[in-house]
């Protein structure tokens, strides 16, 4: 199942990550106001993993091919990823020689999608990539955890994901005032969001019905949790920016997911035609090479001492979109086709 308006909010999510990372005195995400909005738009990852949950869930049936299915996530995003890995690499390269001792574990970790198990590793080389290493171990659980849940009555379902939930929001918020960083980046930190993820991909397929019949219900209470949310960032408020980034607002995702998936409305219509999907499909280029082009960009040109600013950062964003656009094209999609005709004709 295909819901193509779904497709363009990963856009969305992509480029809100690259303006939080490079932002600084840019125009207008540096106006007071924005400034502290921008601030807070890392928490899309955890949109990410959320989304990823209920896709895979709403396109799995009763019976799951492990290998198909394992074979089908390495095929979807590690061509790409290694790409960005050794582009990384070149452009490290071009700065300084690699060291064995500074740089094998590194390129080791990363190589197996496994840096983000190791706080002093989860940023390495290309910082954004983490979040990838803590997919590879959702993908790797996704099998286990569907089918699990689909022994269980639907309640059984709800209390089973909400209390795995509230218990890792719990460890988070004790660890991280305890100033234990391991927990930003670690997977298992994260896990809960992406079975969220999987529990509203359940509610989806198994309670349509009942979410329509709701529909403008969820939609009032998005819009009344959003004016929550934009309330405790403009004040700054101290607990929510100490719990905010692993998770606590998958529910949240999760309700706008829902919203999106069912809207009629223009403007949502407007996410399902062919050109916005588009950039939809290209947004795990523009993510994942996020960094290696910025670097690109900084150490072969003096465009950034040579520009403003403002102007710097949209001539990058220009740029990364066309890389992604050929990546997507030349490596991305040919890649998944080729190994999928090969080994699963």
């Amino acid at each position: 199942m295909k819901i193509a308006q779904l497709t363009f909010t990963r856009f969305l999510a992509a480029i809100a990550i690259v303006i939080f990372h490079f932002h600084k005195d840019v125009f207008p995400f540096s106006l007071k106001g924005v400034k502290e909005l921008t601030g807070f738009l890392n928490v899309l990852v955890s949109y990410f993993f959320v989304l990823s949950g209920f896709i895979l869930t709403i396109n799995t049936g009763e019976k799951l091919n492990l290998k198909k299915f394992y074979f089908n996530r390495f095929s979807r995003i590690y061509p790409v990823y290694l790409f960005a890995l050794l582009f990384t690499l070149l452009l490290i390269l071009g700065i300084r020689p690699l060291s064995f001792s500074w740089d094998f574990h590194r390129v080791l970790l990363s190589f197996f999608l496994v840096q983000s198990w190791n706080s002093n590793y989860a940023l390495a080389l290309n910082y954004p990539a983490w979040s990838l290493s803590a997919e590879a171990f959702f993908y790797l659980l996704f099998p286990f955890v569907y089918l699990g849940l689909q022994r269980v009555s639907f309640r059984w379902k709800i209390l089973l994901v909400v209390f795995f939930w509230l218990l890792m929001q719990v460890l988070f918020v004790s660890l991280a005032y305890a100033r234990q960083s391991f927990v930003l980046y670690n997977p298992v930190f994260h896990l809960s969001t992406f079975l969220i993820g999987i529990l509203g991909g359940l509610f989806y397929r198994e309670r349509k019905p009942w979410l329509m019949a709701h529909y403008r219900k969820a939609v009032h209470l998005l819009v009344f949790t959003t004016l929550v949310l934009l309330f405790l960032i403009l004040t700054e408020n101290k607990l929510f920016q100490m719990v905010y980034h692993n998770g606590i607002l998958a529910p949240v995702f999760m309700l706008s997911i829902f919203i999106v998936a069912e809207s009629r409305n223009g403007l949502i219509s407007w996410f399902g035609l062919r050109k916005p999907e588009y950039l939809g499909e290209i947004s795990y280029g523009i993510y994942i090479l996020q960094v290696p082009v910025y670097r690109l960009l900084t150490q072969t040109t003096n465009l950034k001492s040579a520009m403003s600013a403002s102007g710097f950062f949209f001539s990058y964003v220009f740029v990364l979109l066309v890389i992604s656009i050929f990546s997507y094209e030349l490596i991305e999609r040919p890649s998944r086709l080729f190994l999928r005709r090969t080994f699963f004709p």
